[in-house]
């Protein structure tokens, strides 16, 4: 009986340690995150996670246990050689999960989750994405920690295992019963509540309440909770009340005479711009000024100067854009074709008014689950990488956005009139290579970021030179847009409105106002902006942002919360998780959570 207990002492320790060496690699590698925060604040980063990080060593520990009351039946040989195969591999996986989990907090500002799986579906685009990284820190780091640990193991284990005496039913039943007593830790105690990220969370600074999560934990949980994951962290309200608050910020107008098109029809391209944050737009002021060619378009169009994108990643701004479906933190509702096909889309209602559609993108389709999304969109022609030749393939993600622009070209001259086609951009997406100039030494990050969104607004002139010879060009409107905002450049914070900024620009010869449009908007937006210029009805959470009586206000989220921004006040919601939110800020969630219901 005692060598069960220490047996299971060994492992269950050597894993708690484990996980208490990854949280400081943890804090060490984001240095410029948590270097402002004191060392009791770091000793509390640990003493807080301590219980997630037993509670993720408890599991582990359990199948260690199995495996030891089964020693009465397997054949000792082939007992110490599962039990060796169990933890090379448990060392190789865990290891690399949270080394990934390291440029994944970086990259998108959360702790490794559920979101992740789309991407792995599509490898090829997954390391495209990723080669962007630090890839050598990272693989060290995750040699490193299999190396140590290995020798470390093997210190610790290596002679006890040799000298197990012979199983008897005593320590079986000794394993037994630690199999049983796990379930305390496991579950974080004998609380009513079973442990959750709340049980860790202690600060009103959410990087350390994120520091102290263990990432293989809330990736396991993320994946066994998706598909429940809106019931677990929105309350929902009444009726009433979410009516209340959206009559509030929706409030029912009479449409205004605010026509600026000089046709009832345009052609209308719409051109969603991949990771343009304001930051490095010139005529929005941007720090990092790096599209003079859209900024020269901007002297003649018409610029909304206070845009915010709905969310940080690309599924779920294309959902905002085209169906005006506000953005959840943790969820994107590209990946449910069930609710998709009861969203509204743009593509759709111009169909119906006798528009030919088109959706044209450089890359896989099927990324992320795009293509049943945009097929639930009823566009008559989805083009993709197929439709493009072997050597245009010149990108990590497909097609350049070169390519992209000409094959729009070829498209238009071949489609009848009007017609409305999306273009979705993916040169500046990481690792930021572009044609013709190959990236050489350690450039900085930012460089590469704002050499990616020079490239591309370059496309989009060389677009507009050949557009304007051409017999549509006239009666044509264009509609540009980023899919969402960045951290790039200076690593904007997840929170900071700034990461959210985007422009949208309206130009083209169908387009008979210019200017500025100060009123503050959201992606959500554009649907009803843009149907109301054709005398068509707009989307239940889009707002004309061409009345002068409709509410100037934008939304945008991140993981574990959102902010409502509007002229006079902005209000966070933050923490999700934790036991007891605020009630009434929660009630205003329920606004945004219609559709995944």
């Amino acid at each position: 009986m005692i060598e069960s207990v220490r047996f299971f002492l060994r492992v269950w320790t050597f894993w708690i340690v484990y996980f208490l060496v990854f949280k400081l690699t943890f804090l060490l590698y984001h240095h410029n995150v948590y270097r402002t925060f004191s060392v009791s604040q770091w000793l509390e980063v640990f003493w807080h996670g301590l219980a997630m990080d037993v509670s993720m060593a408890s599991y582990i520990s359990l199948f260690s246990l199995f495996l030891w009351v089964g020693r009465g039946v397997i054949p000792s040989p082939v007992w110490m050689k599962i039990n060796t195969r169990y933890r090379i591999f448990l060392l190789l996986f865990i290891g690399f999960i949270l080394s990934a989990d390291l440029e994944i907090y970086h990259v998108w500002g959360h702790r490794i989750d559920s979101s992740i799986v789309p991407y792995l579906r599509f490898p090829k685009e997954a390391f495209a994405s990723a080669s962007s990284s630090p890839l050598r820190i990272l693989f060290t780091i995750y040699g490193l920690s299999f190396v140590v640990s290995a020798m470390m193991w093997t210190a610790r284990h290596g002679k006890f295992i040799q000298n197990l005496p012979p199983s008897s039913w005593k320590q079986s039943l000794a394993g037994i019963a630690l199999m049983a007593l796990l379930i305390i830790p496991i579950r974080g105690g004998i609380q009513l509540a079973p442990m959750n990220q709340s049980s860790v969370y202690f600060s009103n600074e959410r990087a350390l309440n994120q520091a102290s999560e263990n990432g293989l934990w809330v990736l396991i949980q993320s994946l066994l909770e998706s598909k429940g994951e809106q019931d677990v962290h929105y309350l929902k309200g009444t009726e009433a009340e979410a009516d209340a608050v959206y009559n509030e910020l929706y409030p029912k107008l009479i449409n205004a005479d605010s026509s600026i098109l000089n046709a009832p029809n345009p052609n209308i391209v719409l051109i969603i711009w991949e990771s343009l944050t304001s930051k490095v737009v010139g005529c929005l002021d941007g720090e990092y000024p790096s599209t003079p060619n859209l900024d020269r378009l901007a002297k003649n169009g018409l610029l909304f100067r206070q845009m915010y994108a709905n969310g940080d990643r690309s599924d779920k701004g294309l959902t905002s854009i085209l169906s005006s479906v506000p953005s959840l933190g943790e969820s994107s509702i590209l990946a449910r074709p069930n609710k998709t096909a009861q969203l509204p889309f743009i593509s759709k209602v111009l169909k119906e008014k006798g528009y030919q559609t088109a959706y044209l993108y450089g890359g896989e389709l099927e990324f992320a689950n795009m293509k049943s999304y945009l097929l639930n969109g009823a566009y008559d022609q989805l083009i993709g990488k197929e439709a493009f030749q072997k050597e245009q393939m010149n990108s990590k993600w497909g097609a350049h956005d070169a390519q992209l622009f000409a094959k729009e070209l070829e498209l238009a001259n071949q489609s009848k009139t009007p017609f409305f086609h999306t273009l979705f951009t993916l040169s500046s997406h990481e690792p930021f290579e572009v044609p013709g100039q190959p990236i050489i030494g350690n450039e900085p990050h930012d460089s590469l970021f704002c050499r990616a969104h020079r490239y591309t607004d370059k496309c989009l002139a060389e677009w507009v030179e050949e557009a304007q010879k051409q017999a549509w060009w006239p009666n044509t409107l264009v509609v540009l847009v980023a899919d969402h905002g960045h951290s790039a450049p200076a690593n904007t914070p997840d929170k900071s409105a700034l990461k959210f900024k985007i422009p949208m620009l309206w130009f083209g010869p169908a387009l008979k106002k210019n200017g500025f449009v100060e009123k503050i908007g959201n992606q959500t937006d554009i649907a009803t902006t843009l149907l109301h210029q054709l005398k068509l009805p707009g989307f239940r959470f889009s707002a004309d942002l061409l009345n002068d009586r409709t509410v100037p206000k934008a939304m945008f989220a991140y993981q574990h919360g959102f902010t409502l921004l509007t002229s006079k006040v902005m209000l966070e919601v933050d923490d999700f998780t934790k036991e007891k939110p605020n009630k009434a800020a929660l009630i205003r969630r329920k606004v945004f959570t219609g559709f995944y219901q």
